[in-house]
């Protein structure tokens, strides 16, 4: 099994919107993003000190970068989905110690494109915020 790489998994054609995520389903009901999977590793205890230091300086290097969406201010109660657009290609290059994270943690991983990720809720010049078309009913986490 591939662990994840800058190899891209083209799910609907490809496409210009650019996402980071594992292969296990979150509350969300769609794959996990890249964050949200390192932060899980984060509250399983399962990051030594320094990787958790690694962790908490990409996350706040985003923080100070990234425009924060509002529908994160209620906990995300609409379910939307950030996707990368294609201007934002300087911060994804700055993904890559989170990859190595998931990828020293045995965490399959994949980079994926689409021209339809869902519908649109939010916009700023690196991201789109989105409503999944579909999203996976039933267990949503893997153990």
């Amino acid at each position: 099994m591939s662990i994840g790489s800058r190899k891209t998994a083209l799910p609907d054609g490809g496409g210009p919107y650019v996402r980071f995520q594992v292969r296990y389903y979150g509350r969300l009901g769609v794959p996990v993003g890249i964050f949200a999977a390192c932060h899980h590793l984060r509250m399983g205890g399962r990051l030594t000190p320094a990787d958790d230091r690694l962790f908490a300086d990409v996350d706040n290097w985003f923080i100070a970068r990234l425009p924060y969406p509002p529908y994160y201010a209620d906990g995300n109660t609409i379910g939307a989905v950030p996707w990368f657009k294609p201007a934002a290609a300087s911060l994804m290059v700055a993904l890559a110690p989170l990859e190595s994270l998931l990828r020293r943690y045995g965490i399959p991983y994949d980079v994926v494109r689409s021209d339809d990720p869902g519908t649109l809720v939010y916009e700023d010049d690196f991201q789109i915020g989105v409503l999944p078309h579909v999203r996976r009913a039933g267990p949503r986490r893997a153990g």
